[in-house]
């Protein structure tokens, strides 16, 4: 098996700019044949996460509730997301008007603006975290 055919396996998870598959073909042909072999070897143990899953499923069905962060491994964005969740429900539950009405500003934004640029964001993180993976093991 030939790097190629490793690039178009894991391409759609590589960054969609191109330059990812080139550095990691120029950098695999420099290694020696043993090496590799190793490499080629590594390659399936990595555990490449689904840009797509992570897209529809973490970010697009239940991005507010940062999952997609969970996924990729954000945890701190990912738990900021469920507080925008579960505070403005408790603000609801046991607080004055004025702090209700910061709860609403919070599920707007969670829930909307936020939720937004994680479509675009999330994916883009994950997809450089598999080719920092890849390229880890190349060196």
């Amino acid at each position: 098996m030939d790097f190629n055919s490793v690039l178009s396996n894991i391409g759609d998870k590589l960054p969609r700019d191109g330059l990812a598959a080139i550095t990691l073909k120029e950098k695999f042909e420099r290694l020696s044949e043993e090496r590799k072999k190793d490499v080629l070897n590594q390659l399936p143990m990595l555990k490449l996460k689904s840009p797509a899953l992570v897209f529809w499923v973490g970010t697009f069905l239940f991005g507010p509730f940062g999952v997609g962060r969970f996924m990729i491994g954000d945890m701190v964005l990912g738990f900021v997301r469920l507080a925008f969740v579960i505070i403005p429900i408790i603000f609801n539950i046991v607080a004055s008007k004025s702090l209700q009405n910061i709860a609403y500003i919070l599920v707007i934004v969670n829930w909307t603006i936020w939720w937004i640029v994680d479509m675009f964001l999330v994916g883009k993180k994950l997809r450089k975290q598999n080719y920092e993976k890849i390229a880890n093991i190349i060196q």
